[in-house]
């Protein structure tokens, strides 16, 4: 009855605006992801499913729309459906220099690139939404830096006073034509449950745990040098967190300084690339062990103290396919591990617009 309420207000509102455009897209995501002899670090696995994610809504006055919506996730070969689901609904206003999104929305939204150690891809598959907001500062005619800040509540029960929220920000400024960006990413973790918090066997003495991730890093684009090259790029930053328990018993414990520095290198010729990540310093992701994949979203091998990846794709893209096939190999001083990976995204919303144009 509520999603039948908003349709209506929806259409009473189209009736009073001079300017509108109804907009309306499917959403259609391919996710394959077989990983190989990840142990100790990380369970092997194969994930393949697909995802759906319908919206409809009204854009007016040029720049603010009004969205609702949701997604459906299906894992192959499981018999209940749909294996995962949940509502979108939002309110968008895009300026010339500043962008703002207030509800349940599409975490593509985001334009900032967060490292592997914040956010793995399959996390990005799994939960697709941001709940809470998001302010971004871009200017349309200028490329050469961004600005972005998310407060996402993903969870918690507010009847049993359990908070669970992330606060992200990022930015990213080039100069000298490229050859150099400096830019940072951060997260922030507030995790207070102490019904999940007791599988580190504290019988509820753990009811909140931080943790704080930050990346700030220096690179250089060679693409000026290289003007037939699709990318070609050099950074090194700190890939680095804090993170704590607080208990009832013993009040803070003291932060665990994980500090780790990276340094990445790509080049892309025609849609072919090879990536390198080389990750040393401190173990991060301290309480793995106790919680495992399900509470920590970044690549596990960050446990490792040296940690290499290497990824081989190809990547195809037009202005409604982008589709990727890589073949990664994670290097630490434990295990070999090698992971196949085959993901597909369409932006139906640009192929319904050529459709009707073609129609017209």
């Amino acid at each position: 009855m509520r999603w039948i309420c908003f349709f209506l207000f929806l259409c009473l509102l189209s009736g009073h605006l001079e300017a509108y455009e109804w907009k309306y897209s499917l959403g259609f995501d391919f996710y394959l992801d077989n990983l190989e002899d990840s142990d100790p670090y990380w369970a092997t696995r194969t994930i393949y499913g697909v995802r759906l994610a319908p919206e409809i809504g009204i854009a007016f006055d040029n720049h603010q729309s009004l969205m609702i919506g949701g997604y459906a996730i299906q894992n192959m070969g499981e018999q209940k459906f749909p294996t995962k689901a949940n509502a979108s609904i939002y309110y968008s206003a895009i300026g010339e220099k500043f962008r703002g999104y207030f509800g349940i929305f599409r975490r593509t939204h985001s334009i900032a690139h967060y490292p592997l150690s914040f956010f793995r891809n399959d996390f990005y598959f799994f939960n697709p939404n941001i709940n809470g907001l998001l302010f971004q500062y871009k200017p349309q005619n200028n490329v050469n830096g961004y600005a972005e800040f998310i407060f996402d509540w993903y969870g918690g029960n507010l009847s049993k006073r359990l908070d669970e929220f992330m606060v992200l920000a990022s930015s990213e400024f080039k100069f000298l034509q490229e050859y150099l960006y400096i830019g940072g990413n951060f997260l922030m973790y507030h995790f207070k449950n102490d019904e999940y918090l007791a599988k580190d066997g504290s019988n509820g003495d753990t009811y909140l745990l931080d943790r704080i991730y930050y990346n700030l890093y220096v690179g250089s684009s060679l693409k000026t040098l290289m003007p037939f090259m699709d990318k070609a790029y050099v950074q090194f930053g700190t890939i680095s967190s804090l993170e704590r328990k607080r208990r009832l018993s013993t009040g803070l414990d003291p932060f665990y300084n994980g500090l780790g520095w990276e340094f990445d290198a790509g080049i892309q010729y025609k849609g072919f690339g090879i990536k390198n990540s080389y990750y040393f310093g401190k173990p991060q992701m301290k309480y793995f062990s106790q919680y495992g994949e399900d509470f920590y979203n970044g690549l596990p091998f960050y446990q490792a103290t040296n940690y290499d990846r290497a990824d081989f794709y190809y990547e195809y893209k037009n202005d409604i396919l982008t589709a990727r096939i890589s073949f990664i190999f994670h290097f630490t001083p434990k295990t070999v591990a090698s992971q196949q990976m085959l993901t597909i995204s369409l932006d139906t919303h640009k192929l319904f617009k050529k459709i009707k144009q073609n129609i017209e």
